[in-house]
């Protein structure tokens, strides 16, 4: 997964969106229906597919001794109805274990 920046937004959580529902903005007509993810293969994409073009193959998932670069979200977009996907936020990004950025 990834984008075709400038074309799309370098926004992961926009672009999960436009995967799983073909949609720039909720309403809008879908570009190429047929070609929607379910957002669990969009996400798994986005971290096993990216840890693994990077050569990280071990990274990509939370388990004891991989290195742990990962994000907290402020809900689970597992939970949230397709359309809303691309609002939800990061609260806190880690990096080898340790806070990188936190929305105050």
């Amino acid at each position: 997964m990834g984008s075709d920046w400038p074309v799309s937004t370098p926004d992961p959580l926009a672009a999960l969106a436009v995967a799983v529902t073909r949609q720039e903005a909720p309403g809008s007509r879908p570009l190429l229906p047929g070609q929607a993810l379910d957002l669990a293969t969009a996400l798994r994409a986005y971290l096993r597919g990216s840890a693994r073009v990077n050569h990280q193959d071990d990274a990509g998932r939370v388990v004891e001794g991989v290195p742990a670069d990962l994000v907290v979200l402020d809900r689970d977009p597992l939970a949230v109805p397709p359309d809303e996907l691309a609002s939800v936020r990061c609260d806190l990004t880690l990096v080898d274990g340790r806070a990188v950025w936190e929305r105050a």
